[in-house]
């Protein structure tokens, strides 16, 4: 990765008198000295009174902001606990650049599902809008971009991106970066910047030649060669093993800012969970019967085709039997089945929200369809569906908001049609509700916190809801359905369980026995303990998971291929590999101690 300045001319230029009449060379660099100098002096936060009012801002994080603006001028690492805020710490450092202009164009980049959070946290908290980058021309046009790096990566933005010199780049979750062999790497090798700052909680996760990787694309040739960084610090070939005294630790603190918990003394809520589980009537678990059965003739249908080699599509024509329009059409039916699948998993969800919600999703579902014999079934599933006379769930709510009382409850579901009925159903049993999805425009969604926070006692929300929302004036969260990712559940509770909650926050998840859903929440909770890890600690264990299909993928697929066989139940792989992972991040802890902890 280039960086811009250059300080052997700084301190060439200091030892060299600089008259009235200096060159264009020398008035060049005497700029450069005194705007080293000008970072330097830096011991206040000009930009705080303009989100003081937005945000509790921490001791530490103001130490951290002011650390990196005085003593990492130009690449550092944020590498504070899981929990302790980032984000926020590193929105600080930006808003104080730019108030200062000492940045002009700024790059954040971050995974995907992240980037909508960022550019929440920075519009509502710190009022700077960020472009979400979705087209090339997108770089040039705006000075502070976010950028999904699997976005970024391509050939068209990544030639776009190289265009600019960047006064700041910010990568979330810098840890991803360790491998110099991926694109993501290559990406981040490839640009022009003057600043750079990573953030991640677990900047180590498998051993110490990862952290060399990473170290030496931010600051190339900061622990030596490989091979030197083996000899000089590691015990032994396989990184696991510090040499004593090595002196790493102190080599760390002049790139890596660390903070942990137990130094911020901060007191995180407790949580407590409640899972209510209920029955179907029979009419409605006929219902759901049928139309699961439906769903899983269908599945078992896609999986039985011939299977199709993503290898051969993508690799070299010339060494196939097959035409380029054959393998366009594999390309094709390929995409095809993907899409089919995740269609029924989407069916499979919206089947166990709302009987409403049900309903309206086998009326699209229908339209997909082309074959008479399907049509036929689900206008015979429609007509069940529409016979059922109530919906055991949103009474099983009711009751459960009843004994809540009056407290202020954040309701999540996951889709537009079961918010509609839900907000119907509280309205008619006395609730006054208040909307938030992500059909809403930045003002109707402020509008819906700012009338929450106010007077109204519900806000229902879909998972537009669960990004970038600070809700800790309420502490209850009722999971009307849930999600079938534990980061998603995680990302609900996280509105209202952070930094600053100073009551116990409850967790109320509501799910019907004998379905997917309830199977979902007895393996992955209740037997994984999953709701029982600290704040900010499932993104850590899911990021342990290889990476092949999505996890809401392998749920459906362990659930429908080995829910009727107890054998091959106790050993479905998504759970076995949530498991392993939680087992990882035990190891990884240690391994981060030996390196980080102050007391070691």
């Amino acid at each position: 990765m280039k960086q811009t300045v250059k300080s052997t001319q700084v301190q060439e230029l200091s030892k060299t008198a600089v008259n009235n009449y200096a060159s264009a060379k020398h008035c060049a660099l005497s700029q450069l000295v005194h705007y080293n100098c000008f970072e330097s002096s830096i011991n206040e936060l000009l930009a705080k009174s303009t989100y003081s009012d937005k945000i509790q801002t921490l001791d530490f994080q103001v130490n951290n902001a002011l650390r990196v603006l005085q003593d990492f001028p130009n690449r550092v690492i944020i590498a504070d606990e899981v929990g302790l805020g980032k984000t926020i710490s590193t929105a600080m450092i930006i808003k104080e650049l730019l108030v200062r202009k000492m940045v002009h164009k700024v790059i954040i980049l971050v995974p995907s599902s992240l980037k909508f959070q960022w550019q929440e946290e920075l519009r509502s908290k710190f009022s700077e809008d960020f472009t979400i980058a979705s087209d090339p021309s997108d770089y040039e046009k705006n000075d502070l971009i976010i950028a999904s790096i699997d976005t970024a990566k391509t050939p068209r933005h990544q030639q776009a991106i190289n265009k600019i010199t960047w006064d700041l780049l910010v990568i979330d979750e810098v840890h991803k970066l360790k491998n110099p062999q991926t694109k993501n790497y290559k990406l981040v090798k490839s640009m022009t910047v003057k600043r750079t700052i990573g953030l991640s909680a677990t900047p180590v996760q498998n051993n110490a030649f990862e952290l060399w990787s990473l170290l030496n694309l931010l600051h190339p040739g900061f622990l030596g060669t490989k091979k030197v960084f083996e000899e000089s610090y590691l015990q032994d070939s396989k990184g696991l093993n510090l040499k004593t005294n090595s002196g790493l630790k102190e080599k760390l603190k002049k790139i890596m800012i660390r903070t942990l918990r137990k130094e911020t003394k901060i007191k995180f809520a407790k949580r407590k969970i409640s899972s209510h589980y209920l029955d179907y009537s029979i009419d409605e678990k006929n219902w759901h019967k049928q139309v699961f059965s439906f769903i899983k003739k269908r599945y078992n249908a896609l999986q039985n085709l011939e299977p199709v080699d993503s290898l051969k599509i993508e690799g070299d024509t010339e060494e196939s039997d097959l035409s380029s329009e054959d393998l366009a059409k594999m390309a094709k039916d390929y995409k095809r089945r993907g899409l089919l699948t995740f269609s029924l998993i989407m069916l499979s969800r919206q089947m166990t929200s709302a009987k409403y919600t049900g309903i309206k999703a086998l009326e699209r579902y229908k339209l997909s369809l082309e074959k008479d014999e399907d049509i036929r079934m689900i206008d015979h599933l429609l007509e069940i569906g529409n016979s059922v006379g109530m919906d055991s769930k949103i009474q099983r709510l009711l009751k459960v908001l009843k004994k809540i009382g009056k407290e202020k409850v954040v309701l999540f579901t996951s889709f537009l049609d079961s918010q509609k009925v839900l907000a119907m159903e509280m309205a008619v049993a006395g609730y006054s509700v208040s909307l938030f999805n992500g059909k809403m425009n930045p003002a109707q969604k402020e509008q819906a916190i700012n009338e929450f926070r106010a007077d109204k006692q519900i806000l229902i929300c879909t998972d537009a809801g669960s990004e970038g929302r600070n809700l800790q004036f309420s502490h209850i969260i009722v999971n009307y359905d849930l999600p079938w990712n534990p980061m998603r559940v995680e990302q609900r509770i996280g509105r209202v369980h952070r930094i600053g909650q100073t009551q116990t926050v409850q967790v109320h998840n509501i799910a019907v026995k004998d379905t997917i859903e309830s199977y979902i929440l007895d393996r992955l909770y209740s037997k994984l303990k999953l709701f029982e890890l600290s704040i900010g600690e499932m993104d850590l264990v899911l990021s342990q998971i290889p990476e092949k299909a999505s996890i809401e993928k392998s749920v459906f697929s362990t659930y429908i291929e080995q829910f009727d066989d107890e054998d091959k139940k106790s050993k479905a792989s998504v759970f076995v590999e949530i498991e392993a992972a939680r087992k990882k991040v035990n190891e990884v802890k240690a391994f981060d101690t030996m390196l980080f902890d102050k007391d070691d």
